[in-house]
């Protein structure tokens, strides 16, 4: 059988599946295919921040962009409410994002009961096994992720060595904060391994912060250490003057305490999180459709020691070798 074109030469069957051959190699992709290399992700940040999206959420988006080329990141802000968190997540759920990433431990505990079909990691996390996970190793289900986790006991030991007459310890906890839930329990238990006295006071906003920390003051703590909270840690130089007058050092459980007066803080830097732990985990679950319940969770092997120069020179704080190996030190003007 032949066919036939007015006018044109006749051709047959084998020349015209050879010629659509030809053109749709030429021409590419389908768009089905084109759009298989294309992915969306969430990332969902609990906390009202003060420029959103923040430096870390743009280094994250970034970072993605740069190993995976056709990537779409979205960004969405629970604004520290939790009803709000619960309904944006909820909506998240159905828009067929390929990732959710979360970003601190409010965040994570509302995900674990909202994202029951999106993979989904998350970092800036505290402690998971204290966070509803019943392993570090592979969680099953579909949410894995990189935590800042620094054991609290070690936090303290190393205080102890900077600051040697450390005895009574007094915390700062934010009492909206969920990470209050993991740390206060496990403060107290450290406090007590390493026979120091516990003391602590809660805030509910950075306003009630120099009147708590005059008040562990008055109680004769012999030093102040802000928790993980921003509320907290970004507002120590409210209390930072009271502080060095009555000579009691303050610590930080996380790094940015440091910029606005504490004198050291052992912290996991999250942009080193993203970097080591994060991005390898989001590559695996977006390109190689890895499951995230497949992954265990990740920590920094080395948390880095930050110190402030000037608190440190104040109160003749002393770095020791043996720290100096164990950590990383970076020093803050």
């Amino acid at each position: 059988m032949k066919i036939w074109t007015s006018g044109r030469p006749k051709i047959g069957y084998s020349a015209v599946i050879t010629l659509i051959a030809t053109v749709l190699v030429l021409a590419g992709p389908l768009p089905s295919q084109c759009a298989r290399q294309f992915y969306k992700v969430a990332l969902f940040d609990f906390d009202r921040r003060k420029v959103t999206p923040d430096p870390l959420a743009r280094h994250i988006e970034s970072k993605l962009q740069d190993r995976l080329p056709h990537i779409v990141v979205d960004h969405y802000s629970g604004l520290g409410d939790e009803s709000r968190s619960v309904k944006l997540l909820q909506s998240i759920e159905n828009k067929g994002y390929h990732l959710v990433i979360t970003r601190t431990s409010d965040a994570l505990i509302i995900a674990q009961h909202t994202l029951l079909k999106t993979p989904t990691l998350y970092t800036n996390a505290n402690n998971p096994l204290l966070l509803g996970f019943k392993t570090l190793g592979p969680p099953g289900g579909n949410i894995s992720g990189a935590s800042y986790y620094i054991p609290v006991e070690k936090h303290l030991r190393v205080y102890k060595a900077i600051w040697p007459t450390l005895k009574k310890p007094g915390f700062l906890f934010d009492k909206h904060n969920k990470s209050r839930r993991v740390e206060v329990p496990e403060t107290r238990s450290a406090c007590t391994s390493l026979g120091l006295r516990f003391e602590m006071e809660f805030v509910e906003n950075r306003d009630q912060l120099p009147k708590a920390a005059n008040r562990l003051m008055a109680r004769g703590v012999d030093a102040i250490i802000a928790a993980s909270s921003g509320t907290i840690y970004e507002n120590i130089h409210t209390f930072i003057e009271d502080a060095n007058r009555k000579g009691v050092p303050v610590f930080s459980f996380y790094k940015m305490g440091v910029w606005n007066g504490a004198a050291v803080a052992l912290s996991s830097d999250y942009f080193q999180i993203a970097d080591e732990l994060l991005l390898p985990m989001a590559v695996k679950v977006l390109k190689d459709r890895a499951s995230p319940g497949s992954m265990p969770a990740a920590f920094l092997e080395k948390p880095s020691l930050f110190v402030n120069r000037l608190q440190a020179r104040r109160f003749k704080l002393r770095i020791s070798p043996e720290i100096k190996k164990k950590q990383a030190i970076v020093y803050v003007e």
